[in-house]
């Protein structure tokens, strides 16, 4: 029968030892790399977490936040040319005599569902590349004071790589396209009476629409509005305007009056002198709107005109 050598006291002591010392020389390690981890933290809060760089995509959630949202019906069974896409739109009243409401509806719920979910994560990414770089400052402060140990270091060196990651996630979701969805069943019913219309469903963005405030002016009773869509020269859509006056007088009602147009502006005629006027544009609601809370909005006051005043035409 074999026997067990007992362990005797030094091989205890040698063991110990030997396990201090591999914890004190990675200690040692990590400390020796500190220079290196900081120079790669003020690299990427000099260049990716720099204020401009911040700004830039705090404008950019912004911006995906006030866009609009459509559904688009492509067919997969007509090839597009280089520079044509086959678009169904809902207006076609052939197809949409084809298109079951239900599943459409149902599209458009999921649509809109995806739009959320996109929005939201885009949200908590912005929202933790923001702490991230404030937990890197505050490192960068501590390591300046000489109040960095080995602990601390590990952490920031796992907080740098998930800020890195979060930067990445946000920029490629930013660009990521939204469709197609991923139906259940197809929009027409088969009735077995001719063949189906293969159709994609997928998600297609609108720049909002926002006020361009230097070019807008007020008279004592006359506005001009002017507005703009990013990227786009041209409108091929209409706009709905709006207008409401924030204080009326004791014996009247709170006016408010609408106005669609399909332009980049408008004159508002008949306003009362030295009033606020609160305006708002946004597009004209579409069928295949899925998503869309943005409406700008403008708060102007009429100019005050005395007697010897004579007010000048636009």
């Amino acid at each position: 029968m074999d026997t067990v050598s007992p362990v005797t006291m030094d091989e205890v002591m040698l063991t110990c030892s030997s396990s201090d010392e591999r914890g004190a020389q990675k200690v040692r390690t990590q400390m020796d790399t500190l220079p290196d981890l900081r120079n790669q933290i003020l690299q990427l809060l000099e260049t990716r977490l720099s204020e401009t760089s911040i700004m830039m995509l705090q404008e950019k959630l912004r911006l995906m936040q006030r866009c609009s949202y459509y559904l688009e019906i492509l067919r997969e069974d007509l090839l597009p040319t280089a520079d044509q896409t086959q678009q169904v739109h809902l207006s076609d009243q052939m197809l949409w005599s084809l298109i079951d409401q239900q599943r459409l509806q149902s599209a458009m719920t999921l649509g809109n569902t995806q739009v959320k979910l996109l929005l939201t994560l885009l949200g908590m990414l912005y929202h933790e590349i923001i702490r991230g770089c404030q937990e890197l400052e505050t490192f960068i402060l501590k390591y300046d004071q000489g109040l960095v140990d080995s602990n601390m270091a590990a952490s920031m060196q796992k907080k740098l790589q998930q800020t890195h990651q979060y930067v990445k996630d946000f920029e490629s979701r930013m660009t990521r396209n939204l469709g197609p969805l991923d139906l259940q069943n197809q929009l027409i019913l088969n009735t077995g009476n001719f063949p189906i219309p293969q159709l994609t469903v997928s998600l297609t963005v609108k720049m909002p629409v926002i006020f361009d405030r230097l070019k807008s002016c007020v008279k004592s009773n006359t506005v001009h509005l002017c507005w703009d869509v990013a990227g786009q020269q041209e409108p091929d859509e209409q706009f709905e305007i709006h207008i409401k006056s924030l204080h009326p007088t004791t014996t009247e009602h709170a006016e408010f009056t609408k106005s669609i147009c399909q332009s980049y502006n408008i004159q508002v005629k008949d306003l009362q002198p030295d009033r606020y006027y609160q305006f708002s544009v946004k597009r004209v609601d579409a069928v295949n709107l899925v998503y869309g809370q943005w409406i700008d909005t403008i708060t102007l006051k009429t100019l005050y005109i005395s007697e010897l005043e004579q007010s000048a035409p636009f």
